[in-house]
């Protein structure tokens, strides 16, 4: 109780305005389809199970904690928390992938600037705090000898 509301991208819209460079997109062979993805996602080739359990396990160490990810229709949505700052990172296969996923799309939950404070009773800027935890993100995939690309984006980049 007590927190602000998450806003979650359930599907993108051509008249949506991105935050600048918000959004990541990623190519690696190390985020195979885990045994048993197939069950539990709710539709055909939505995966990223690997790539949650490897954010969840590597951005505590940058300061970022991931309360819990789960699968969506859409994708994956992955939790995080930056100091009293909240939001998820949504995480989208490639859509055209056969077999095991190379390239994966993250994108922050929220996308405006701007959001609604109820504590504030007004509009709070959250683009730096969504901008710091990409950049950890970033950081972290960059660092990882076996994710080959990492790229950001205005906007989805699928």
């Amino acid at each position: 109780m007590g927190r602000e509301p998450l806003i979650a991208i359930v599907g993108l819209h051509e008249n949506i305005q991105m935050i600048p460079q918000s959004c990541l997109l990623i190519e690696s062979k190390k985020f195979p389809v885990q045994p048993g993805e197939d069950q539990e996602i709710t539709n055909e080739r939505m995966y990223g199970k690997a790539l949650c359990t490897y954010l969840r396990e590597h951005l505590p160490r940058a300061g970022v904690n991931v309360p819990f990810f789960c699968n969506e229709d859409w994708g994956w949505w992955l939790e995080v928390e930056r100091g009293d700052f909240k939001m998820a990172l949504c995480i989208y296969s490639d859509p055209d992938a056969e077999g095991n996923p190379e390239k994966y799309a993250l994108v922050p939950s929220i996308d405006k600037e701007t959001k609604w404070s109820w504590s504030r009773f007004g509009k709070v800027d959250v683009s730096e705090d969504v901008l710091a935890v990409i950049d950890i993100v970033e950081r972290i995939f960059a660092s990882d000898k076996d994710v080959s690309a990492v790229t950001r984006h205005d906007d989805f980049p699928f």
